[in-house]
């Protein structure tokens, strides 16, 4: 009786150490962005890296290419899946390519959570700062408005097959045809490719052949400085302006000179972060559903709605707009930029 009890007091200590090791299961997520060197993504991970901070039981860490190439991107993806990491989270370069990866990801009972792909096909869950046809919608009355409601204008995105950018351009298009029937584009939009030289070059270009050109606005991060880069160099500060998405930290010099009129953004850190707790939420089986709070400004009462492939799409509501009034509060006490 006594060997039996010692076994049985023993199987009972092995058990409960079991259940404590499944317990304390560590998730592995990876970020996989567009690309890495670049501001907005030095920005993000630093969202990841405070997710890490805050869930001891998740190893987090994000990576990307040198250059925004989708073909680049899926390769990394598919490193991570031969990894079997628990999720993945993508900022893709075309979602259309990550359609197989993704497909190959849950096969494997990889969660993937995807930001700024709302036409994603395949994942669990994509991540919206915003609803981007208001977004758009958005930046096109601030900018309408310095135009005085009238003139020539023109849209770049970073690639032609980044669906926020296309979708931000879809919403300015909309509202200009709504509200600002005296605002016409000079052309088709520019694709720069994530590229300020690129922008820069392009945007002499359409000065050159659009004499009569107020305003660019741009979708990628690199569009607005390589605007104003023109618009400085060619003497036009006054007389034309770049609007769009950026950040203070880099078109704030272009803000103080009136090169730049107005920027819009969210906070990649807390996108990202946002991301990783839509992935953190799936693996531990929690519900995500309409007012659920990811932890961070913006995205702390969620709303949700399926694309056209029955993939739920996380909205926040985590915009800011930046011109001269509050750029000084986009600084720290140093002198240093917040973001």
């Amino acid at each position: 009786m006594k060997k039996f009890l010692s076994f049985f007091v023993a199987f009972l200590l092995i058990a409960t150490m079991f259940v404590a090791a499944q317990g304390a299961k560590k998730y592995t997520i990876v970020m996989v962005v567009k690309l890495e060197g670049v501001a907005w993504f030095d920005n993000m991970r630093l969202g990841i890296q405070a997710f890490g901070k805050d869930h001891p039981d998740v190893n987090i860490s994000q990576t990307g290419g040198a250059s925004a190439d989708p073909a680049l991107q899926v390769q990394i993806v598919n490193d991570q899946i031969a990894r079997g990491v628990d999720a993945v989270l993508a900022v893709p370069n075309d979602p259309n390519s990550l359609a197989s990866s993704i497909k190959r990801a849950r096969q494997n009972n990889i969660v993937v959570v995807t930001h700024e792909a709302a036409n994603i096909q395949g994942a669990n869950f994509d991540v919206e700062a915003f609803h981007n046809d208001q977004y758009g919608m958005h930046m096109m009355d601030y900018m309408a408005k310095w135009m005085g409601e009238k003139g020539l204008w023109q849209p770049f995105v970073g690639h032609l097959t980044s669906t926020s950018h296309n979708e931000w351009v879809d919403g300015e298009e909309a509202q200009a045809k709504a509200k600002y029937p005296e605002l016409k584009e000079a052309t088709s939009r520019i694709e720069e490719q994530e590229n300020q030289q690129i922008s820069y070059q392009k945007t002499l270009e359409l000065l050159k052949a659009y004499p009569t050109l107020k305003a660019v606005m741009g979708s990628a991060m690199s569009t607005v400085p390589g605007a104003a880069q023109a618009i400085t160099e060619k003497g036009l500060i006054g007389k034309v302006a770049a609007f769009g998405t950026c950040l203070p930290s880099v078109a704030g010099e272009y803000i103080m000179s009136g090169a730049v009129q107005k920027i819009s953004f969210w906070v990649p850190a807390d996108a990202g972060y946002a991301t990783a707790m839509a992935a953190y939420k799936t693996l531990r089986g929690e519900q995500i559903k309409d007012g659920t709070d990811l932890g961070r400004p913006g995205y702390e009462s969620v709303t949700i709605q399926k694309n056209q492939y029955g993939v739920p799409i996380i909205y926040g509501k985590a915009w800011i707009d930046v011109d001269k009034s509050n750029l000084g509060q986009w600084k720290n006490p140093d002198g240093t930029w917040k973001l």
